[in-house]
Formats: structure tokens, sequence, C-alpha cells
């Protein structure tokens, strides 16, 4: 079930940045933030980053359950 909504995800991010789950997948794990932005407006971008230097901001980020799925999906070998 929780492998579904790690598919589900990566299948909304794919569609939201443009990118193949596969691309996705390997820019995270590959620590490469820009690859996974490029297809972002501007202010886009700015936002985000905005949201990355703020600590509460991203706490808040990395505790939503969809985010920590993500991150243990990346984490793992498969």
């Amino acid at each position: 079930m929780e492998n579904n909504k790690q598919n589900e995800f990566l299948s909304m991010l794919s569609q939201k940045l443009g990118k193949s789950p596969e691309e996705i997948k390997s820019s995270a794990q590959a620590g490469n933030i820009d690859a996974l932005t490029g297809n972002l407006s501007p202010q886009q971008q700015t936002k985000l980053k905005s949201i990355l230097s703020d600590p509460e901001q991203t706490r808040k980020i990395m505790e939503n359950p969809q985010v920590q799925a993500l991150i243990r999906m990346l984490s793992s070998n498969g």
C-alpha cells in the first residue's frame, strides 16, 4: 500500500516537473535540486528556494507523511 502512495507521489511530481519518475529519483538521490527545478518558472524556483532556506518551513515540509515516504523510497536501494 505504501509503495502505491510513493508511486502516485512520484507520478504527480513527474507531471508537475516535466521529468520522468526515474529522472526525479536519480536527481534526488544525487542531491541535484537544480535538475529537479529546471522546468519550474522563475517565480516557482524563487518560492522553493525561499522555503528551503527557512528552517521552520522546511521542518513543516519534512514532517509531511508523503515527503517522509518519498525520502524512504529514495533512500532505499530499490
